[in-house]
């Protein structure tokens, strides 16, 4: 018998137990109240206090980068590189290589 086979065997008898148990109420109950009565622990702070930390340096750090206040004028020049004809031949090579019908010339 596999693990998993073992396994399926055993959960199915305890759930089917379970369901038909008398007192099915009360354990329930009796679980829930130990469940709510568990302290919480402080990891749970700390994390969601280093996850506010890392905000609040985010902001400081994005924020005024993002804004611009300075009103000079930006002067901007585009550049765009020039292809040389053996570059422009093998772009059209990769730009016809995957198509099934060839209408193109030689």
């Amino acid at each position: 018998m596999k693990q998993d086979d073992f396994l399926k065997q055993v959960s199915s008898k305890l759930d089917g137990l379970a369901q038909h148990h008398q007192n099915k109420p009360a354990v329930m109950n009796h679980v829930l109240e130990k469940i709510q009565d568990k302290k919480l622990s402080r990891y749970g702070f700390f994390k969601m206090s280093g996850y506010a930390l890392a905000a609040a340096i985010t902001g400081f750090v994005v924020i005024p980068n993002a804004l611009d206040i300075s009103n000079q004028p930006e002067n901007q020049a585009i550049v765009t590189p020039k292809l040389s004809p053996q570059m422009v031949e093998d772009l059209e090579m990769l730009m016809v290589m995957g198509e099934d019908k060839v209408p193109h010339g030689s």
